[in-house]
């Protein structure tokens, strides 16, 4: 297989061929995207000011943040900048959170068919209306 032989073969290039091949790879599928986006993350520096202007800002980190889902949850692992971000945006954000009934004394108000129906949100109960 000549791949192990990419390295030599593109050495010659020039930066603008590399970025045109680069380009073409990247657009050619979600994973080639998904792959030269790691790799330009990983490898290209970013300047000082975005770090400590823009990503650790307590103006800017939960405007960024309250883009995210729910379930991204692990970005607040981040940093203590981003911690405090996502519990300012957390209450803003709609989860659906699971209600349980009490076995054996189940009272009306919360039976199956209605626990089926209703989600409890960051803003409260909400029901679907009956069918």
């Amino acid at each position: 297989m000549a791949s192990h032989r990419i390295g030599a073969r593109v050495a010659g290039l020039s930066p603008e061929q590399l970025v045109a091949i680069i380009e073409a790879q990247a657009g050619a599928s979600d994973a080639a995207l998904r792959v030269a986006e790691e790799h330009a993350a990983r490898l290209v520096e970013q300047p000082e000011w975005v770090l400590s202007e823009v990503l650790l800002s307590p103006d800017l980190a939960p405007h960024i943040l309250a883009q995210l889902p729910a379930r991204e949850h692990a970005v607040k692992g981040t940093c203590r900048a981003w911690r405090r971000g996502w519990k300012e945006t957390l209450k803003k954000r709609e989860r659906p959170r699971l209600l349980a009934a009490m076995a054996g004394r189940e009272r009306p108000e919360f039976s199956a068919r209605h626990l089926l129906s209703a989600s409890l949100t960051a803003q409260g109960l909400t029901t679907m209306p009956p069918e």
